[in-house]
């Protein structure tokens, strides 16, 4: 058995949306690191952050803009990965919106159709706009990887009022799952073999969280929910990506992976 290679992404093309900071950065830049061709794709210009993970090497980081909530914009992202590479080794849907937070009978029905937007409906039309460049670069000896982040809080009920934000992880989920069953299939009709598709759910991270952690007080109290006793690391997303891009991964689809130092465990008293 050979384990050289296990974890390799040298040479994947790489799509990370949401890719300049927090997970996203974590995740560009583990493929970076990697040796992969990462493209990060924002409706914010994007391009010194691409400069700066490209000199982090090995691999390259280019920046490329699009609004996820434009299907034009989604078309225009899938026709330019075409072109410059011809393929798509693995694509991850990390870009999203959170924070929308109100009561239930406030909650504006303009901030639900948004977040759904970003959070659902671009990864769906991404994934499908992005299946033919999938399809281009699966084979039986490495596999193309579609890698959804979603959240905890697609799993349990939050405690807060973005009624929104759960949703549309939640969705995201099921959504994974019924492409890894429907295209990832061998004997499906829609000729997605070759790929898979898994989800991961990150807990307690910086980025969306930044508002409980801005003190070490802040930052102490959300650690303190976790297992682990700590807030998690952008790199901890990042390595879980490598392992679900890789041939170490080559074999797991459909499957949602935690990366949330135990969040969804529960913390238990010694017995």
């Amino acid at each position: 058995m050979n384990f050289e290679n296990l974890f390799n992404v040298e040479g994947k093309v790489v799509c990370v949306t949401g890719g300049a900071g927090g997970i996203g950065r974590g995740i560009a830049g583990a493929f970076v690191a990697g040796g992969a061709r990462v493209y990060i794709a924002s409706r914010s210009d994007l391009k010194e952050a691409a400069t700066e993970l490209s000199g982090e090497g090995p691999g390259e980081c280019a920046a490329l803009r699009v609004d996820l909530a434009s299907d034009d914009d989604i078309g225009a992202l899938a026709a330019t990965l075409g072109e410059r590479e011809g393929k798509l080794d693995v694509l991850v849907n990390n870009a999203a919106l959170g924070g929308f937070i109100h009561k239930f009978g406030e909650f504006p029905m303009d901030e639900w159709d948004t977040m759904m937007s970003v959070n659902l409906r671009a990864p769906f039309a991404l994934t499908q706009a992005c299946l033919p460049l999938l399809r281009e670069a699966a084979c039986p000896e490495s596999h193309a990887a579609v890698i959804n982040i979603a959240s905890v809080d697609g799993v349990r009920v939050a405690g807060d009022n973005d009624w929104a934000y759960g949703m549309s992880k939640a969705g995201l989920i099921h959504l994974t799952r019924q492409l890894a069953g429907l295209l990832g299939n061998k004997h499906g009709r829609e000729g997605g073999h070759n790929i898979t598709f898994n989800a991961i759910a990150p807990g307690p991270f910086p980025g969306m969280l930044d508002r409980y952690l801005e003190t070490a007080e802040g930052r102490a109290a959300v650690g303190a929910a976790t297992v682990s006793g700590r807030v998690g690391k952008p790199e901890d997303v990042g390595a879980a990506c490598i392992y679900l891009a890789s041939p170490a991964g080559s074999y797991v689809t459909g499957a949602l992976l935690p990366v949330d130092g135990g969040l969804l465990v529960g913390k238990r008293a010694n017995s």
